[in-house]
């Protein structure tokens, strides 16, 4: 069967111009959108484009070699690349095998080095640039890390050098992955084990035939292994998606010192929005110190004074490492109060100002301060709470170079005009952010970007699929699309998750997530109570909740904020998220 150019375009979702360049790649000629190209030339276009199917059906598990040649990488002829390359190669010889294997599959060294390793000089590196087949193949957008240890037994040190060289290096190089080759016996297997699910090590472990095809194996097994959906900490950097309109939120309000709460579900990407925002403003001239209250006694007992003993030390290990005066704060007893806490705290942040440098406080989990099922929040006795937030609001107040942001479930502690028996000192002051399910455009791109890395593509009613089943609740999410994966077969060359796969699983996910949705939704309850109340009535009397909700518009604008109702023609719903229970 032959087509012409435009149909296989067509076919393939791409420009008719980007399949004329890669038949010029393959060396087929054909001048126009309208030129005929055989049934075997078709095969090798589809497969340079990922699409691997018309080899399987053809009996082949492995595409062509001429196939990963697609979109070649022509050789550096810069004498310094060269220079460098050599003496890569005098001391480890297998260089010279692996680049003639890579230049079989059209891809090329680009860079090296040797002796620039600290404490480890007699390692080198070197970076790869994969064919344009291989990259789409498998997800690759940047060069590649290789690294050279001439070591018997491989330590691991050696391995966490090999990951702090790349970090150093000041390319755009592939930031979760590398080739690590060293003459141990055991390397696949300490290479396994050293492996974290965000960073893969890949050993240049190859049959001595020198068969291109066995390094396609390799890098196919490897990559095609991964999950990258399943995340249980949280994300940052390559590694978070979406949120860009609230992170710019949350910056600004931290340029102009405005103190910001952040608020949403458990599991919703709350921490991971705080850690991207650190990395992102991060520089010599600004300290953030994040913590983490859960771990704090809750109301009726004091979490005050561990917390400010535990402020006191995380200031003192910002300042240490950064080479700064730490007297104030050093001269502060075991457990200070709260006046003396502030009187040192004011002190360091005025030496701070003269270097312009800025600090800036993240409490996350701060429910954990206004636990309302244990304590009145409004006029309980557990005023050291609100004496704490005033003094950090008198410290915002008086010095240009420090804010703070609260994280957590419940925004009472910046909603209520009261707090523990007295004025909230954050009421009308403090501005509340929510943390929403994902947009539509944000999921899919997390699905794709995140797919492309194994691998994978995802069709359109896929997509579908797992945003109406998760409505876009990040966890549930990615939980959902792992869960998905783990049914893709890991031995061939094209994998792809289709509508009909996603709703064959979305059931058995249902049951496996039935637990984390039942905390959830405790979770809500006890921090909650007039919006839980709101949920019990839209789940039992669905045609009294408007009524209800009329006299509750602050607890009715909560739920719809944090993704857990919707309004559809006049109306109010639960979304997917609740739908699961």
């Amino acid at each position: 069967m032959r087509l012409r150019v435009y149909e296989l375009a067509k076919s393939l979702d791409v420009s008719s111009h980007s399949v004329l360049m890669r038949l010029a790649e393959l060396g087929v000629p054909a001048r126009s959108a309208s030129s005929l190209v055989d049934s075997a030339t078709v095969t090798r276009v589809k497969e340079s484009f990922g699409q691997y199917d018309a080899a399987t059906e053809a009996g082949s598990t492995t595409p062509r070699q001429s196939t990963w040649n697609a979109g070649a990488v022509k050789p550096s002829t810069h004498p310094d690349t060269l220079r460098n390359l050599q003496r890569l190669k005098r001391e480890f010889p297998v260089v010279e095998d692996h680049q003639t294997i890579l230049a079989r599959l059209g891809s090329q060294f680009v860079y090296s080095g040797t002796g620039r390793v600290p404490k480890f000089e007699d390692c080198g590196f070197a970076l790869v640039r994969f064919s344009g087949a291989i990259e789409n193949a498998f997800g690759l957008t940047r060069e590649v890390f290789f690294f050279y240890s001439p070591h018997n037994d491989l330590q691991i040190r050696t391995f966490r050098a090999a990951k702090n060289a790349l970090v150093g290096l000041q390319r755009e190089v592939t930031p979760d992955m590398m080739f690590l080759w060293s003459p141990d016996v055991r390397l696949r297997e300490k290479l396994d084990d050293w492996s974290s699910g965000n960073f893969l090590a890949i050993p240049l472990v190859l049959s001595d035939d020198g068969d291109p095809i066995a390094f396609i194996k390799l890098l196919r097994d490897y990559v095609f292994s991964r999950d990258l959906f399943y995340e249980t900490t949280p994300v940052q950097g390559d590694r978070f998606f979406g949120r860009r309109r609230l992170l710019q939120t949350l910056r600004d309000d931290i340029g102009n010192q405005r103190v910001a709460g952040l608020f949403g579900l458990r599991k919703a990407g709350k921490t991971s929005v705080l850690s991207e925002l650190a990395q992102s403003l991060a520089g010599p001239e600004t300290i953030f110190i994040l913590r983490d209250l859960e771990s704090l006694p809750s109301p009726p007992d004091d979490p005050v004074p561990i917390l400010l003993q535990d402020l006191t030390d995380d200031l003192l290990s910002g300042l240490r490492q950064r080479r700064l005066g730490t007297q104030d704060l050093s001269r502060l007893a075991a457990n200070p109060g709260i006046p003396e806490f502030k009187r040192a705290f004011q002190a360091t942040l005025r030496k701070l100002a003269e270097s312009d440098i800025t600090v800036v406080l993240m409490l996350d989990e701060i429910e954990y301060l206004t636990p309302s099922d244990r304590i009145d929040v409004s006029e309980g006795d557990m005023t050291s709470v609100a004496q704490l937030l005033g003094a950090l609001r008198s410290l915002v107040q008086e010095n240009g170079n420090f804010t703070f942001l609260l994280s957590g479930l419940t925004s009472a502690i910046i909603e209520s005009g009261r707090l523990y028996g007295r004025p909230n000192p954050l009421f009308s002051w403090a501005k509340a952010n929510f943390l929403a399910p994902f947009e539509r455009h944000e999921a899919d791109d997390l699905a794709r970007s995140v797919g492309q890395k194994m691998g994978i593509t995802i069709d359109d009613g896929a997509l579908d699929a797992l945003f109406e089943a998760t409505g876009g609740h990040a966890f549930l999410y990615r939980h959902l699309a792992s869960a998905v994966v783990n049914e893709l077969p890991v031995d061939t060359f094209h994998r792809e998750i289709k509508k009909p796969l996603v709703l064959r699983i979305t059931n058995t996910w249902r049951r496996q997530v039935a637990g984390n949705m039942r905390e959830m939704l405790d979770h809500v309850k006890r921090y909650y109570p007039d919006e839980s109340y709101l949920l019990e009535i839209l789940m039992d009397e669905p045609e009294s909740f408007a009524l209800v909700a009329e006299d509750v518009p602050l607890a009715l604008g909560h739920l719809i904020s944090l993704g857990l109702i919707q309004e559809v023609d006049n109306s109010y719903e639960l979304t997917p998220v609740l739908q699961l229970l």
